[in-house]
């Protein structure tokens, strides 16, 4: 149900679309505190920023749903597990509102409670995707790229045989900073069990405009974030 979940006066907006469209968000869980709503909107903000440019606001007559926010491409900041919050409600203040459902909003409660617990860890990530979107990243030599990038079973000889290809692989992406959601635990990795990160990024298409949005997957490995390659790798 839908219902109990409008939020009168609420002044946490997003905004979507090519013309940055606001809208009201719509919190299910009415226990939430009010720095939780702040936080909450600004990842989402985070999300929606450029990703969120090809959504589209579609109404419809759904029983307490009204209208959905669609895009066509599912979000690269939010792992599989986790849906983007889609469906409208009526709103009081502004007649529209972005629906928050308690279990989305319970998953940012303990994605925060994670990263206040390592913050250090988290401020890496963002300063990694920082680098990866700056001229710095074109200036990585081969020596180097081990402290980028981690490819299980490779020998050094394989890192330096690849630097080429390799480089300019990934520099053919865009890179976006990650949701709070999108940090997760695997025991897929070197360790016997390894922190992850989805990287949000985009290519542009050569015909037709616009771009494919895919996330590419890091590792917290030797006290530094990398783009890691793992057989079998699973958020």
């Amino acid at each position: 149900m839908l219902c109990a979940c409008h939020c009168a006066g609420q002044s946490n907006v997003v905004y979507y679309g090519t013309n940055a469209s606001p809208i009201s968000l719509a919190f299910a869980d009415t226990n939430l505190s009010e720095s939780a709503k702040s936080a909450i909107t600004e990842d989402l903000r985070v999300c929606l920023s450029e990703w969120g440019k090809q959504s589209e606001l579609y109404m419809r007559n759904k029983g307490e749903s009204i209208g959905y926010l669609y895009n066509f491409k599912s979000s690269p900041h939010y792992p599989e597990n986790i849906t983007f919050p889609r469906e409208i409600v009526p709103n009081g203040v502004s007649g529209l509102a972005l629906h928050i459902p308690k279990n989305l909003s319970d998953a940012y409660t303990n994605a925060f409670a994670f990263a206040a617990a390592n913050s250090n860890i988290v401020a890496a990530a963002y300063e990694f995707v920082a680098y990866l979107s700056s001229t710095n990243f074109y200036t990585v030599t081969s020596n180097e790229i081990v402290d980028v990038i981690l490819v299980k079973n490779a020998t050094p000889d394989m890192y330096l045989l690849s630097f080429v290809d390799t480089t300019n692989s990934l520099r053919k992406q865009t890179y976006y900073p990650p949701s709070v959601l999108s940090f997760n635990y695997s025991p897929n990795g070197p360790a016997v069990s390894n922190l992850w990160m989805e990287i949000p990024c985009s290519n542009p298409i050569p015909w037709g405009g616009g771009a494919t949005w895919n996330a590419f997957p890091a590792i917290w490995h030797d006290n530094k974030w990398k783009f890691c390659i793992w057989d079998s790798w699973v958020p």
